[in-house]
């Protein structure tokens, strides 16, 4: 007997559904872009339990024919092209034929239309199976419910993320899709609540408000730009509005959603040119394009995209957002330097007199001072010689040997430090640009980022506080009120617990809206809302199967960079608390994002510099 087996049909549909139907989401693109290409100007999209228990899709499209309604779940049965060279000149969503049916095999789909011209029709399919058909009284248009999807094929349920998840990628890919048909009204219910709503007024930036929030609708640019085969137009953002993902990058060929190595890679490419943070753009950019031009039958689900000259889809989109950046931010800047001078310079002028520093010639001489094992045969040789005036000091007191009633607490926090330090108390020289704390330890000189050891700090006493179930909160005198996006909103309610664990309490205020009434304690006055809009890029970087742990460290990671600042003065009792605190901390060397907290310079190295040595 022959080892090559004649699959059956219910078997083959399953395969062919494995590769159309991945997951809820596959189902919804599918089916809305069927409302699409129907005509429709009002689409309504209902989910229950992240899709899996319940899609509802309603259009009022031009309905099927009753005698295409069998036919439109068969495979390969489509209205879309009749020749494979209908391939290279496609000008709708749809074209496979293989959507409906391979939706119809995995689930349990009712479904019902009517045209303009005839009576309405009604038909239950199960698991590919037609239970029965029947006449329907309703309006024109087309009705599709989809119940217990993958309901016989468990193997494929068991790969699915959590009902909220799987909701906030519908939620995402109708409200992208919603920005490539602003004339089209839509309407997104996720488990009885609305979670988006467009009025069709044709105005992308209106849809753009809609979808993520005033905030975003009032920091973008628009582009546009024409070519001989092809037009770019879109919006790009603010770096203000950046994300620490690309959630919000989207892109649009002839009003499909796709994804585009080449288009993303230039518009950050652009974005870069102009940022001053290594984070992601917000952007929206659509390319209309002669079909013969494309290839999107290239990916079982057409999330992908190939052109036929990618060199110049490059070049075109770097300039265009380029161009549009460095036009939109030139007045910005310019207000900037009338309005603003330069952060250091300010710094810089004293409010009564000059500021100087002083170098203490004779240290030695203090009985206080740190023991510190001194070579100063150069400096006793400049002394000699005259060579150094002595200053008067911003420095009102002379140091101290560092003791534990000595350390006033930097801002409000109190620390718990460990018993063994990980390097000696250095002495501290002075701060140079309210940046950078200097020191000395015997004849080597370390150089603090006042920034990153305090970060490191937080870090450790946060994470520690979560390891404990204690975070140190703080209510806020007035709560900061937050409009998130859909994906945010549903990333947000699937992480509300673990936000709260980790000091934040936030309540649901209206539409897609949170309203923060408690931080951790070590945000201080800080505004918590770019922090949390971090926190949950953090938490969307983790992908699937995320242990609470590594959430707490991902938020950990993100609040921590209210910390003290670059450009911020810090008293010598601060910066003394400060490098005090770092040296009993587990791992004092680099803050959470890997930079160095302190960097060293032997004599040798300066003697290297100065060429004194070869």
């Amino acid at each position: 007997m022959g080892k090559i087996n004649l699959l059956t049909k219910d078997t083959f549909n399953k395969i062919a559904a494995g590769e159309v139907v991945e997951r809820p989401a596959s189902v919804v693109k599918e089916l809305v872009e069927n409302s699409i290409d129907a005509g429709a100007t009002e689409i309504y999209v209902e989910i229950q339990s992240g899709g899996e228990e319940l899609i509802k899709i309603v259009d009022n499209g031009e309905g099927i024919l009753e005698e295409d309604l069998r036919n439109a779940f068969l495979p390969h049965a489509t209205s879309k092209i009749s020749t494979a060279d209908d391939l290279f000149s496609i000008h709708t969503m749809g074209f496979r034929g293989e959507a409906l049916s391979s939706i119809a095999s995995v689930s349990k789909i009712l479904t019902r239309s009517k045209t303009k011209e005839q009576d309405g029709r009604e038909i239950l399919i199960e698991g590919g199976e037609i239970r029965y058909e029947k006449y329907s009284s309703m309006d024109q248009g087309t009705l599709m419910e989809i119940r217990d999807l993958f309901y016989n094929v468990p193997a494929r349920k068991k790969f699915l993320k959590t009902p909220s998840r799987e909701g906030a990628i519908i939620s995402e890919i109708v409200s992208k899709i919603s920005m490539a048909h602003p004339s089209i009204s839509f309407r997104l219910v996720v488990d009885g609540k609305e979670m988006l709503r467009t009025y069709g007024t044709g105005n992308q930036k209106d849809v753009i408000r809609q979808v993520y929030s005033k905030k975003v609708h009032d920091h973008v640019f628009y582009f546009e730009n024409h070519f001989d085969s092809f037009s770019i137009f879109g919006f790009i953002g603010h770096e203000e509005i950046s994300r620490g993902s690309r959630a919000h990058e989207t892109i649009f060929v002839n009003k499909r959603l796709v994804q585009s190595k080449v288009i993303t890679t230039a518009a950050e490419k652009a974005f870069k040119s102009f940022a001053t943070v290594s984070r992601f753009p917000f952007f929206v950019i659509n390319i209309e394009i002669f079909p013969e031009l494309i290839d999107v039958n290239i990916h079982p689900q057409k999330a992908e995209i190939k052109f036929e000259d990618d060199a110049h889809i490059f070049k075109s989109v770097f300039g265009t957002i380029h161009q549009s950046l460095r036009e939109g931010l030139q007045e910005t800047f310019r207000i900037q330097e009338e309005e603003e001078p330069d952060r250091y310079e300010q710094l810089r002028q004293p409010e009564t007199e000059p500021v100087r520093i002083d170098i203490p010639l004779d240290l030695t001489k203090d009985p206080r001072v740190l023991k510190i094992e001194e070579d100063r045969k150069a400096l006793d040789a400049m002394k000699r010689e005259g060579t150094i005036r002595q200053q008067e000091s911003v420095i009102r007191e002379p140091y101290e040997e560092l003791k534990p009633d000595a350390v006033s607490p930097l801002r409000s926090e109190e620390y718990t430090v460990k018993p063994t330090a990980k390097f000696p108390m250095p002495r501290i020289i002075g701060q140079f640009r309210a940046t950078y704390i200097l020191t000395e330890i015997q004849d080597e000189l370390y150089i603090f980022d006042q920034h990153a050891a305090h970060e490191k700090i937080n870090f450790e006493k946060y994470m520690e506080e979560i390891r404990k179930g204690h975070v140190a909160a703080q209510g806020l005198l007035i709560p900061e009120i937050l409009d998130l996006s859909m994906d945010d909103y549903q990333l947000y309610l699937e992480n509300k617990e673990v936000l709260k664990e980790a000091g934040f309490l936030l309540e649901e205020f209206g539409d897609r809206s949170v309203a923060i009434r408690e931080v951790p304690i070590f945000l201080g006055k800080t505004e918590a809302a770019p922090y949390f809009h971090e926190i949950l890029d953090n938490i969307r970087n983790l992908g699937k199967g995320s242990k609470e742990e590594v959430k707490y460290l991902r938020i950990a990671t993100a609040a921590c960079k209210a910390s003290i600042k670059a450009y911020e003065e810090l008293t010598m009792e601060e910066m003394r608390h400060l490098i005090e605190t770092l040296r009993f901390i587990e791992e004092p060397f680099s803050c959470p994002h890997g930079r160095p907290t302190l960097v060293k310079l032997t004599e040798k190295d300066m003697q290297k510099m100065f060429r004194r040595i070869v």
